[in-house]
């Protein structure tokens, strides 16, 4: 099963899987997670409530170019010697794995919908439709699933992700060839909103090699998603151009202020970061997982993962509400 969003899925061409209960937290959740990022390859085994093994290995420049359109893999052979590495360190009893692949694989939507169709068989053709002129790849070529969520006007507002089927296969064939099955896909964010702060707008800034994926997360309901290739390393001034206009356009239009941000990826800013968004934002700006996810307590080890800019394997962890 692959699931990019975590609520129902369907292949083009295949037969949808069963609808989940609850988005995220409902989806198959395997104790090993590994993420395969432009610059590194990193795994985790997760017991009930601490982390049991850790691993990760540097890519060599290069040798993975992640893109929603074309093949990501440049070096097949060091990126699966990466992979295998890290999953022969941290492997337990199951074949079964949480795969993470760069945002820039996967497409973020919200469509709103005065009704939604309840059956699979029926809302993905309808969301192809409303996608068909929104994509850079052909529509009959993507992997598909997506969420309900209500909407504050009143409406059915609809999560979908979308990523082209043959580029999450190479992802897929990488975890594979090192003995384990993918049980569930997500985009790297995405596995890190359970440790955004349960609370009114939210904004997360996650900078993963030259993505910068910007969310607002307000009263558990995902408000925005944006997520923008940069060039490598890209200085302060950029970084601001694209935070503020996706700021200003959730304060427009809920018509009120951003009341928390969450950083992630961007310790080497420093303070100055940080106080170019307090003075802009008027509200606190803090590391993601500083001060605990929205109350929840963290499990033992995460820390070790957050100070290596890893959130999203310990955000995957507290999706099944550990």
């Amino acid at each position: 099963m692959n699931s990019l969003v975590g609520h129902r899925s369907e292949r083009a061409g295949a037969r949808p899987t069963d609808r989940l209960r609850r988005w995220l937290g409902a989806l198959p959740h395997p104790d090993l997670v590994c993420q395969i990022a432009a610059e590194r390859v990193a795994a985790a085994r997760w017991g009930p409530r601490q982390l049991e093994a850790f691993a990760e290995e540097p890519l060599p420049a290069g040798a993975l170019h992640p893109s929603p359109v074309q093949a990501n893999v440049a070096d097949a052979g060091a990126v699966g010697q990466a992979v295998a590495s890290v999953v022969k360190r941290v492997r337990g009893v199951g074949r079964e794995v949480a795969l993470l692949v760069p945002d820039a694989v996967v497409r973020i939507f919200l469509l709103a919908f005065d009704t939604f169709p309840r059956k699979a068989a029926d809302a993905a053709p309808l969301l192809r439709w409303r996608l068909r002129k929104s994509l850079p790849f052909p529509v009959e070529e993507t992997l598909l699933s997506w969420n309900e969520q209500p909407s504050p006007e009143g409406n059915t507002e609809v999560v979908t992700a979308v990523a082209r089927e043959a580029v999450i296969r190479e992802y897929e064939q990488l975890v594979r060839a090192a003995g384990l099955e993918p049980g569930v896909v997500l985009g790297e964010t995405l596995a890190t909103l359970p440790l955004v702060d349960d609370g009114p707008a939210v904004l997360l800034l996650r900078l993963g090699g030259a993505s910068l994926t910007t969310a607002i997360v307000d009263r558990g309901r995902l408000a925005l998603y944006r997520s923008n290739e940069l060039n490598a390393a890209p200085d302060l001034p950029v970084l601001l151009d694209e935070i503020f206009p996706a700021a200003a356009f959730f304060q427009d239009r809920a018509q009120r202020d951003i009341e928390q941000v969450r950083l992630a990826g961007m310790e080497s800013y420093g303070s100055e970061l940080r106080q170019r968004l307090e003075q802009e934002l008027h509200c606190p700006v803090s590391a993601l997982g500083g001060s605990g996810a929205g109350g929840t307590h963290l499990p033992d080890g995460a820390d070790t993962l957050l100070s290596r800019q890893l959130a999203s394997l310990v955000g995957w962890h507290l999706n099944r509400g550990a």
